[in-house]
C-alpha cells in the first residue's frame, strides 16, 4: 500500500447515525424472580408499559431477545437457619424424593439444558422432541417464545463470603454450612424473535426438558437432592435481561 492510499484510509471516519425515533422503540428490561418453595416450576412477572409507546395500538408486535439468563439455587440464612441447598438438581413436581445418600434417585438431575418458555405468542419459534424408537413418541410446542439454556454450572461464591471452589460436601453425605457456590449463567447469541407486544401484561414462564416426548410437558425446577418432601421445595431464583424493540404495525 503506497503513501497516498494510507492517507486516504486514515482520512476515512465511520460514524453511526442514530435516529431518535427509532431509539425510542428500544427497551432493556431486567427481571428478577425470587425463589418460592411452592412454585414448583411455574413463574411469572409483571411488565408495565415503560413509555406511552409501549401502550400504543400502533405497536402490536416486538422483537424480543434474551441478553442474559442467571438461574441461581437459593442458598441463604433465614431466621438464623442455614438453607444450604448444596446439592441442587433439576426435578419436577412428579418426581419423588431421592435417597439420603448416594446414589441419589433423581431422574431429572442430569439434563444438559432446559428450554425457557414464556407465555408470549410468537409464530417464529417452536420445539419438537422424539425418542426415535419403536413407539416413536414425540411432542411439539409451538407459538410461544422459547430459548434453549445450557445448564452448565458457574462458580460464584456463597452467602457466607467463603470463596470455596466446591460445595464443601462433608463425609457420609453431610454438608457444611457454607452453602451452594454455583449458579447457571448463559448469554444467548441471536437477534431475537418476533412476538406479541409484551408490555402491560403478566408474563408466565417456566423451564422444560427439550427432550421430553410426553405430551404433558411438565415444568422443571431446581431442588436440593436431600429434600425429602413431596413434591420437593422449589429453590429456583431466576434473573433475566431482555432487549425489546417495538415494531410498527403495517400501514398498507
Amino acid at each position: 500500500m503506497n503513501r497516498e492510499d494510507k492517507n486516504i484510509n486514515n482520512a476515512v471516519r465511520v460514524s453511526q447515525v442514530q435516529n431518535i425515533n427509532e431509539e425510542k422503540l428500544k427497551f432493556k428490561v431486567i427481571v428478577g424472580v425470587q425463589e418460592n418453595p411452592g412454585q414448583h416450576g411455574a413463574y411469572r412477572f409483571n411488565l408495565p408499559p415503560l413509555t406511552d409507546l409501549c401502550n400504543s395500538n400502533e405497536y402490536n408486535q416486538a422483537v424480543i431477545k434474551v441478553d442474559q439468563v442467571i438461574i441461581d439455587p437459593g442458598s441463604e440464612i433465614i431466621g438464623g437457619v442455614a438453607y444450604n441447598n448444596a446439592r441442587p438438581l433439576w426435578t419436577d413436581r412428579n418426581t419423588g424424593p431421592g435417597a439420603a445418600v448416594a446414589p441419589f434417585n433423581n431422574s431429572e438431575s442430569v439434563v444438559g439444558g432446559v428450554m425457557l418458555t414464556m407465555r408470549l405468542p410468537s409464530r417464529q419459534t417452536g420445539s419438537c422432541a422424539t425418542n426415535i424408537s419403536n413407539d416413536d413418541r414425540h411432542s411439539n410446542l409451538y407459538y410461544r417464545f422459547q430459548e434453549l439454556i445450557p445448564t452448565f454450572w458457574t462458580w460464584r461464591g456463597n452467602y457466607q463470603g467463603v470463596q470455596t471452589t466446591n460445595n464443601n460436601l462433608g463425609g457420609a453425605g453431610a454438608v457444611d454450612a457454607d452453602g451452594n457456590s454455583y449458579a447457571i449463567t448463559h448469554k444467548p447469541n441471536n437477534d431475537g424473535v418476533l412476538c406479541a407486544n409484551p408490555f402491560g401484561s403478566e408474563i408466565e414462564f417456566n423451564f422444560k426438558n427439550p427432550c421430553d416426548v410426553d405430551q404433558d410437558q411438565v415444568n422443571l425446577y431446581l431442588a436440593d437432592a436431600l429434600d425429602m418432601t413431596i413434591p420437593r421445595i422449589d429453590i429456583t431464583r431466576t434473573m433475566l435481561q431482555l432487549s425489546i424493540t417495538l415494531i410498527p404495525n403495517r400501514t398498507n
